[in-house]
């Protein structure tokens, strides 16, 4: 029964293990990232600037078709016209102090000097700036995915040493409890390792809590259930193919620039000459014969034109248009100061990636030899030369030197991914 009862055990171990492992998901920075864009709220405003755009393109197109309205009146006047001289044997007729009116007046642009076609450009070009206002507010979430992964990778690496220090700590604490039962060891370096094996428990839970924190926030911006159980890993070497700054804030600052060009030709659009044509159908009492005192039906046909003089000594369009080349410049500033400002973080990046480069090469060194010292004080504990106080020294040792190491590793791979984030290289 105890032997069924074992084997029942181990095959629950194993299905559990198995289940574990084929449950597990992999995700990279990259897969990251993309989740993140997609999940946040921002990225639902996009194709409502597009359709928004698209609406007011056909408010403005409705520009064109011809224009209606319906009017009507009723009046009376104290006096109307009349002749002042008699005509002998004829009558003149004066026109009615009663008056009706009821007419149809339509109005069809034929040439508007190009402001609907301007207002289409600047519909479509402020959507353009908003658009890439999103994509930069969006571009942000690269820097926090960015922490919180690499966060996951540091946590991952100290889980790492504690529990392969904590393993060598156990076996030595089990000799040692039996060199105390046998009377050869003080019970105080037994106590001693103890207290440094719970010290090491509590930096695992402490790492093991700062992974699984990461991982939660990781799963608000990625809008996706992670797993302390799924793997997170990235490219031992994320090299940059190109120093050329592609932010996305370059293109929020060129769609900026536009929209003042734009805003220049519609400024001369509102200048030029507007042709027009009208008619008037109408019912009343008189028509257009005022004389007439019945109810006649008339219309009225023509074209239009006006011709705008007013900026010709008002200056209005000149200072428009340099008001808008002012803020060209400006924006132009912008981009200038933002680049300057990229380049200099992309080579202070660089010299932090040459200096953590050369910094890996000693930590990988000193692990080895801190692995090894730590090891000699394994047997010198076991033959007594050295006391509990002293292994336990040699083991922070060893703790410190492969936890710089990982820090150093970590902060390798994130500034090498920092690098493409200053670009807005693609992973």
């Amino acid at each position: 029964m105890i032997i069924s009862m074992k084997k029942v055990s181990i095959l629950v171990l194993l299905v559990i293990n198995v289940f574990t492992v084929f449950s597990q998901e992999k995700y990279t920075l990259k897969q990251c990232i993309e989740q993140a864009n997609q999940n946040n709220p921002l990225a639902a405003q996009i194709p409502l600037i597009e359709q928004n755009a698209a609406l007011q393109k056909k408010i403005l197109n409705a520009g064109f078709l011809p224009q209606s309205s319906i009017g009507g009146s009723a009046t009376w006047q104290s006096d109307v016209t009349s002749l002042p001289i008699k005509i002998p044997n004829m009558t003149v007729p004066t026109p009615p102090q009663d008056q009706y009116k009821a007419t149809i007046d339509v109005v069809q642009n034929i040439w508007d000097g190009g402001i609907t076609s301007g207002q289409k450009n600047m519909a479509q070009s402020l959507a353009k700036v908003e658009s890439q206002k999103v994509a930069v507010d969006l571009y942000q979430i690269k820097d926090q995915v960015s922490a919180l992964f690499f966060g996951i990778l540091l946590s991952e690496k100290l889980i790492e040493n504690t529990d392969l220090i904590m393993k060598e700590l156990s076996g030595k604490i089990e000799k040692v409890k039996a060199s105390v039962q046998n009377g050869v060891a003080m019970k105080s370096s037994l106590l001693q390792l103890e207290a440094k094996l719970l010290d090491l428990k509590q930096q695992n839970t402490e790492a093991q809590l700062r992974k699984k924190s990461a991982i939660e926030a990781l799963s608000l911006l990625a809008g996706k259930s992670l797993s302390v159980a799924d793997q997170f890993v990235t490219q031992d070497n994320i090299s940059l193919s190109s120093n050329e700054i592609r932010r996305p804030e370059l293109a929020w600052f060129d769609s900026q620039s536009e929209l003042q060009n734009i805003n220049s030709n519609l400024a001369r659009a509102r200048n030029l000459p507007k042709i027009s044509a009208f008619g008037t159908g109408g019912y009343g009492k008189p028509g257009l014969n005022f004389l007439a005192s019945d109810f006649k039906t008339y219309f009225i046909g023509g074209v239009q034109l006006k011709v705008p003089l007013s900026y010709l000594y008002a200056g209005s369009q000149k200072n428009e248009i340099e008001q808008f080349g002012v803020n060209r410049k400006k924006i132009e500033s912008l981009k200038q100061s933002f680049l300057l400002a990229s380049n200099i973080k992309l080579a202070n990046q660089k010299a932090e990636i040459d200096r953590l480069q050369s910094l890996l090469d000693s930590d990988a060194k000193l692990v080895e030899i801190r692995t090894e010292i730590r090891k000699t004080a394994d047997a010198q504990l076991a033959n007594g030369v050295i006391s509990a106080s002293d292994y336990i020294t040699e083991v922070n040792n060893e703790i410190l030197a492969r936890q710089t190491l990982s820090i150093h590793q970590v902060q390798f791979l994130q500034a090498q991914a920092n690098l493409k984030i200053i670009t807005g290289e693609d992973f």
